[in-house]
């Protein structure tokens, strides 16, 4: 330790640097997994549901949504947390810091915002066959309605996030790291924080809700149509009750760390890096909700399996104008 203080202040904050980006490697390894994983795989879903499946089954209209969503959601996170990673306590761009928060902000937010009117469409679709359904109009309003939410709950993060000065008092250095300010503006950032996790924890209520319900109704259709009922809906539910699962626990983690930083100023110098390293890893694990839908539905949607297998013999995409 003595060696290291005869360091220069600039070689002290460099090593300090050094340390964290180490412990952050296999972090920053998985968000590259995951932004080239995700990238694809959402990027495929777009041009199968868009192009091929557009406009044929009304009950995947979000779909191509969600994907645009989670594409958007992958880059953006990923590119803030590998910046991160790699300048954990020697950001210097704090414009990139503000708005990288605030475009990671509002592709995830937007993203789980879909995933509720995906639940509500099945909870009408099951639940209430004969009464009113999600229309064309209500679905392209519900989607314009969700954004615009989105980005309104998501313009406090740039004021939120940004520069903040840490500290290091064994190597007597203080350096800057891109997070949440809670030296600054705490008490904001603590309003904010605590608003976004109640609605989180309000929406994971309601998505457990109206899947509850529709899982009741499968089952009934199950024992009254002695053990044939409607296939197709039933294969779509637990589809995206699957997708739901994933959300909800992936997000945990994060939901957790979000309010912890948000009450306490300088957190996380005061735990070891190595088990910095570890959380870091821990609450990243949220992006695999922006990377595995694709999966779930290479396994669980048939008609999307077929068209997959069918698009790289296809010599001319068939390929409708969009439906919004």
């Amino acid at each position: 330790m003595a060696s290291e203080l005869n360091l220069s202040e600039s070689e002290r904050l460099e090593l300090w640097n050094k340390s964290r980006f180490e412990a952050f490697l296999p972090s920053t390894v998985y968000l590259v997994l995951c932004i080239v994983v995700g990238v694809a795989g959402n990027g495929v879903v777009i041009y199968i549901y868009r192009c091929r499946l557009q406009g044929k089954h009304d009950g995947r209209y979000f779909i191509p949504h969600l994907a645009v969503a989670d594409l958007f959601a992958v880059l953006a996170s990923g590119e803030l947390h590998i910046m991160n990673n790699l300048y954990p306590v020697t950001y210097r761009f704090e414009k990139l810091c503000k708005w990288n928060f605030v475009f990671s902000f509002v592709a995830t937010v937007f993203s789980t915002c879909i995933l509720l009117l995906i639940a509500v469409q099945r909870y009408l679709k099951v639940c209430r066959p004969f009464g009113g359904q999600m229309v064309l109009f209500w679905r392209r309003f519900s989607i314009l309605l969700s954004l615009l939410m989105t980005v309104i709950l998501g313009v406090p993060s740039y004021f939120t996030f940004g520069l903040e000065k840490v500290s290091n008092l064994e190597l007597n250095v203080t350096g800057s790291a891109c997070r949440r300010l809670t030296t600054t503006t705490q008490t904001l950032s603590l309003i904010h924080a605590t608003v976004c996790t109640m609605l989180v924890v309000t929406e994971g209520a309601l998505l457990i809700v109206l899947y509850v319900k529709i899982s009741k109704v499968i089952f009934q259709q199950k024992d009254q149509n002695l053990g044939k009922p409607d296939t197709k809906k039933t294969n779509i539910s637990k589809m995206f009750m699957v997708i739901t699962i994933i959300y909800l626990v992936s997000f945990l983690p994060r939901m957790i760390t979000f309010l912890l930083e948000g009450t306490k100023a300088g957190l996380w110098e005061t735990i070891p890096v190595e088990a910095y390293g570890v959380v870091r890893m821990v609450e990243l694990l949220y992006i695999v909700n922006h990377v595995a839908n694709p999966f779930v539905y290479a396994f669980m949607d048939v008609k999307f399996v077929k068209e997959f297998k069918q698009v790289f013999s296809c010599t001319k995409p068939n390929c409708d104008p969009p439906e919004m």
